[in-house]
């Protein structure tokens, strides 16, 4: 990632962070009633920046799973495992597993979602198979 990229990035999330900090306390609080979250919360995951959950749908393909089949069939669910991950602090590690390939066989050691995933898994809500 370039310097440009790094600082518009910064820029973006600095920008988010401030536009929260200019909510007086109640339309925080208001706000994360509404999305279903705790004021602690929103403020974290603002923090994060809107790819803090990127690895989510990465580690579902990566277990065979379909995403939008299971927005489809568990919103909630997936709404919930989305918050999940963007508090996750082991990003890091899911992040280089998935790059290497190995995440299907260690994710259950680190990941937060892992039992909601492992139950997925045995709904069969899995992609189609590729020719």
């Amino acid at each position: 990632m370039g310097l440009g990229t790094t600082i518009k990035r910064w820029q973006a999330s600095w920008a988010q962070a401030h536009e929260l900090d200019a909510l007086d306390k109640d339309q925080r609080e208001a706000l994360a009633r509404d999305i279903g979250i705790s004021a602690e919360m929103l403020s974290t995951l603002v923090a994060r920046g809107p790819d803090a959950a990127a690895e989510l749908p990465r580690l579902m393909e990566a277990l065979s799973l379909d995403a939008e089949r299971v927005r489809e069939i568990h919103a909630a669910l997936m709404r919930d495992m989305s918050v999940t991950c963007s508090g996750c602090t082991t990003a890091v590690r899911c992040r280089d597993d998935l790059a290497r390939g190995r995440a299907p066989a260690h994710f259950a050691e680190y990941c937060p979602n892992a039992e909601t995933l492992q139950e997925l898994e045995c709904e069969r809500i899995v992609t189609a198979a590729r020719p």
